[in-house]
């Protein structure tokens, strides 16, 4: 079988990864960290290595500009596999930078300033899609909105599913996006999407049928941490539970789980099935310190499924 081919969208940043925080500060407090470093990411950018590494032909739209950081992070997508014909070196932008505090728990806090995503719109997404064939297109919320609506129009016009990891935590309208093939927000995305707590399965299934109701999607799949994923159809709803591991940072484990989800499905599995697995990446993901270099590949993956299961 050959490799499936999937169209990334959506954000590219460095991240400024700050470990061994204590606690977020206030305003006017400062607070300690045992150590940081810089880190080629952002959504889109960890999805498309997630997909290469993970036996996918991935494609990247995004925008970096013509600056040092812009030059890392296409050389790093480069050399993960990722073809970045349709990155766009903008010169009237900074590269974006996300700034991310990672407590000694792995949990983490992002602040972004998204640079030259910023400019990111239908004319790049066009392009990509005029060129090439795909089976699956990939995008999230970290770029302007209405690129967001575009990207799932123009797929679809071209009969091409798309998932969706909504996130950041927003609120917006899904009118738009009635129809996609898979809606994915973790727990805080799921709350502002919906207004619906996420702290017990019931409240879940009430915020997945609310989403579905609202975006009539293939699936919805809550990405719910160390609870797992639970998948709703439209009529039946499955929890699929997580691998405990020993987390040291959950950033990008989220963008892990969304392409290896992505492409499994493209490789012929079932939603449950590619949702395990989907699982298994993302908490080979959260063992490693990082954002690109914490993401497992297929092999890895297998080895975990083979050993845990």
């Amino acid at each position: 079988m050959s490799a499936p081919s999937i169209l990334v969208v959506g954000s590219m940043n460095m991240d400024l990864m700050m470990y061994g925080i204590s606690r977020l500060p206030k305003y006017g407090v400062s607070v300690k960290g045992s150590s940081y470093a810089f880190l080629p990411g952002g959504k889109a950018s960890n999805q498309a290595v997630a997909a290469a590494r993970l036996g996918a032909a991935a494609t990247l739209v995004g925008r970096v500009g013509a600056d040092d950081n812009g030059h890392v992070l296409v050389n790093a997508l480069q050399q993960t596999g990722v073809n970045t014909d349709y990155v766009v070196v903008d010169d009237e932008a900074q590269t974006g930078l996300a700034p991310i505090m990672v407590n000694r728990h792995g949990q983490y806090v992002s602040y972004g300033v998204r640079g030259a995503t910023d400019h990111l719109g239908e004319a790049d997404v066009r392009q990509a899609l005029d060129a090439r064939a795909f089976d699956f297109v990939l995008m999230q919320l970290e770029m302007p909105i209405e690129t967001v609506f575009r990207t799932y129009e123009l797929a679809a016009q071209k009969n091409i599913p798309v998932f969706l990891d909504a996130g950041p935590a927003m609120r917006i309208s899904l009118e738009r996006l009635k129809g996609i093939a898979i809606i994915s927000p973790n727990e805080a995305e799921t709350e502002a999407l919906t207004g619906i707590p996420t702290d017990t399965e019931a409240n879940l299934i009430r915020a997945a049928k609310h989403l579905y109701a609202m975006s009539t999607p293939r699936y919805v799949v809550l990405k719910v941490g160390a609870r797992g994923a639970l998948i709703f159809d439209g009529s039946t709803a499955s929890m699929i539970p997580a691998f405990k591991v020993n987390a040291v940072d959950s950033t990008a484990a989220g963008d892990t789980f969304s392409a290896a989800l992505v492409t499994q499905l493209c490789q012929g599995k079932g939603i449950a099935e590619a949702t395990l697995y989907a699982n298994a990446a993302a908490a080979l993901c959260v063992t490693i310190k990082g954002t690109i270099n914490s993401i497992p590949d297929g092999q890895q993956v297998q080895d975990f499924l083979r050993n845990y299961l």
